[in-house]
Order: structure tokens, then C-alpha cells, then sequence
């Protein structure tokens, strides 16, 4: 089973894919769109929270209803995370063209991407999470989502990311 706050993360993640695949930059559309269409779908529930879709008695719908719940604190987690970074994209953009050598950011692969966004976002503005933490979580989804060579890749350049914001 996946933790409240790693389930936003993904959550996150997915709607930040999701918004880069059909060229959405508004943050309340996003949201919007996942809240109507996703919500209560079960294989995307299950993808996100771990485990195998069960039916609506199930206890993944139930953590899902209480992850997604508009009043819920995870939620609110999700919804700083997409507005966030989308608000701070090209800062975040820039951030990570200086911390990775070698590396444009239209040029990485788009899930490596969504997630180094995400982690320099929380790096940069979610200062409650120690940065180990941030960065463990988001290596580890690079490793869920990502290539053979998603973790490494992620690894290094978030290191440079939490070097560079003086979060070490």
C-alpha cells in the first residue's frame, strides 16, 4: 500500500503527464479533469494507491475517496503540488537546465521530467518536507514510472537541484 502523501506525489505526477500530453497549462482545468473523469475510476484508483482494482465497497475506493475527498489534506497536497509547478514552470525549467549538464529539459524523457518538476517544486516551496525525504520519494517514482535508467538520472540531478536551493 502506498503512503497518503506518496499517493498524492503519483497523483500529482499523473496529472501533471496528463496536462504536458494535451498541452494544458491551466492548473484548474487539470484538477478539474481529473476530479470529473478519474476520480472514481478504478484501475486509475488502483495504479495510483497500489493494489488491484476492487469494487466500489473496496478499500482502495474508500482511500481514494478520502486521498481525493476536495476537503481532504492530500488533496490540497495535490492541488499545491499541479498549481505550483505549473505556476513556476519556466523558473523550474530554468533551475533544472542549470543542474543538469549535458541535458536540455524538452529533451528528457517526459515522465523524467514531470518528475524532476515536481521534486524542484517541493524543494523550492514546500519547506515543511525535509529535502531527503523529497528527494527519496521522487527517485523512487522515477523507478516506478520511469526507464532502467529513470532512478540514477533523477538521483543526480536532484541532488544538484537540493545543492543548488541550499536544501543539503
Amino acid at each position: 500500500m502506498t503512503s497518503g502523501r506518496r499517493a498524492a506525489r503519483e497523483t500529482a505526477l499523473l496529472l501533471l503527464f496528463a496536462a504536458e500530453a494535451a498541452r494544458i497549462t491551466d492548473a484548474d482545468q487539470v484538477l478539474g479533469l481529473f476530479q470529473e473523469h478519474f476520480k472514481g475510476d478504478p484501475e486509475v484508483i488502483a495504479a495510483v494507491l497500489g493494489g488491484e482494482p476492487e469494487g466500489a465497497e473496496g478499500k482502495l475506493i474508500h482511500r481514494a475517496e478520502s486521498l481525493f475527498s476536495s476537503a481532504g489534506a492530500r488533496w490540497q497536497f495535490v492541488e499545491r503540488l499541479v498549481r505550483g509547478t505549473l505556476g513556476h514552470l519556466s523558473a523550474l525549467d530554468d533551475l533544472l537546465t542549470r543542474c543538469s549538464i549535458n541535458w536540455k529539459v524538452p529533451r528528457m524523457a517526459r515522465v523524467d521530467r514531470n518528475i524532476l518538476r515536481l521534486a524542484a517544486y517541493e524543494l523550492a516551496f514546500e519547506a515543511d518536507v525535509p529535502s531527503r525525504v523529497t528527494l527519496n520519494e521522487y527517485i523512487e517514482l522515477a523507478k516506478r514510472y520511469g526507464t532502467e535508467d529513470s532512478g540514477a538520472f533523477v538521483n543526480g540531478i536532484l541532488d544538484k537541484v537540493a545543492t543548488d536551493l541550499e536544501r543539503v
